[in-house]
């Protein structure tokens, strides 16, 4: 379908002088008045409807292109967000924001989810892009939501994406609000644990969670999630603190992978 759509909008002035020469030739062979006439609504008719059609092609695929354009715009504003969020909290506890600069930018590669990954090893998804040459093993990938996880192998146009929610995966995480590292893992079901939080240290449900950035693998400040449970144990040494990931992975269409720019 999309290819005849194509396809008329594509050819749309070669259609409507074929048009032109049907009914021209139509007229001319026929005499009668009132067919002259119908023949001219018709006319009128087919040319209108032609320019109707195609207009609403093009309006179609410039759409979708401004959509695509303002979804990867919405990732980076939000990604920017991010920073500034940090650079707020970081404001108040030193008092002298000039202190403090981000330095590193980052390219977003857009990728569509096309499907699970087919390694049963990993716990990801299956990536599609046709600028997946210039992504490289262990880039970050994220939404606006948040971090996604990380490629961990390429093949020709595609990538596999290991998630958060691998038994294996691990990120270095900074609670925004107080500053403290943790180490984020799979809590066995569809969240995450924050794990290595002493029994000493004030954790409150709500608290925001981010990439600390101790990692050649996820810059800092990309949004991880929100903490939902803390539990103190009395006979450990940690806490137990449960996370609701950033991003719902149930419903994941298209994800950002970060490319860091060379200076």
């Amino acid at each position: 379908m999309s290819f005849l759509l194509q396809f008329l909008s594509r050819f749309r002035d070669s259609l409507t002088l074929l048009v032109y020469l049907i009914i021209s030739f139509l007229m001319i062979i026929s005499s009668d008045a009132k067919i002259v006439e119908g023949l001219r609504s018709t006319t009128l008719f087919s040319i209108g409807f032609i320019g109707k059609l195609t207009d609403s092609i093009s309006a179609y695929f410039s759409l979708r292109e401004t959509n695509h354009k303002l979804t990867e715009e919405n990732t980076r504003l939000a990604y920017e967000n991010f920073q500034l969020q940090d650079a707020l909290l970081e404001n108040i506890r030193l008092r002298k924001l000039i202190q403090f600069k981000y330095k590193t930018q980052y390219d977003f590669i857009p990728a569509k989810v096309i499907g699970y990954s087919p390694i049963d090893i990993v716990t990801g998804l299956l990536l599609s892009s046709e600028d997946i040459g210039e992504v490289t093993k262990n880039s970050a990938v994220m939404t606006s939501d948040g971090l996604v996880g990380k490629v961990v192998k390429l093949s020709g146009n595609y990538a596999i994406c290991q998630i958060l929610l691998d038994p294996n995966n691990r990120v270095s995480t900074r609670v925004q609000r107080n500053r403290e590292l943790g180490m984020i893992a799979w809590d066995g079901g569809n969240g995450l644990f924050l794990e290595y939080i002493p029994n000493t240290v004030e954790i409150r449900p709500g608290d925001v969670l981010f990439t600390s950035g101790f990692s050649q693998i996820y810059p800092p400040n990309i949004k991880v999630g929100t903490v939902i449970q803390a539990e103190i144990n009395n006979d450990q040494l940690f806490q137990t603190i449960r996370v609701k990931p950033s991003v719902n992975f149930n419903t994941l269409e298209e994800v950002y992978i970060l490319k860091a720019e060379q200076n």
